[in-house]
């Protein structure tokens, strides 16, 4: 489980990021923010961004996934 800071609200999300590493290591990937479910991975924020509304999620979580997440905490951005 995360902590997600965005603006003054804060979201937990329960995201295995290990998971994700292992399989979209070095991109960037774009969550349905009801489920969690990965949609996308692209090379870019604003590659996943379109292909997200063209999946018909207008307003996706996006993060970038790094190689190992050690003592790296992600941000989710919505």
């Amino acid at each position: 489980m995360r902590r997600i800071f965005l603006g003054m609200k804060v979201y937990e999300i329960k995201v295995d990021f290990i998971a994700l590493a292992k399989k979209y290591a070095g991109k960037w990937v774009a969550l349905r923010p009801d489920t969690y479910e990965v949609i996308t991975s692209g090379s870019s924020a604003e590659e996943i961004l379109v292909a997200a509304a063209q999946a018909g999620v207008e307003e996706p979580l996006i993060t970038d996934v790094v190689d190992s997440y050690g003592s790296y905490v992600p941000c989710v951005l919505s």
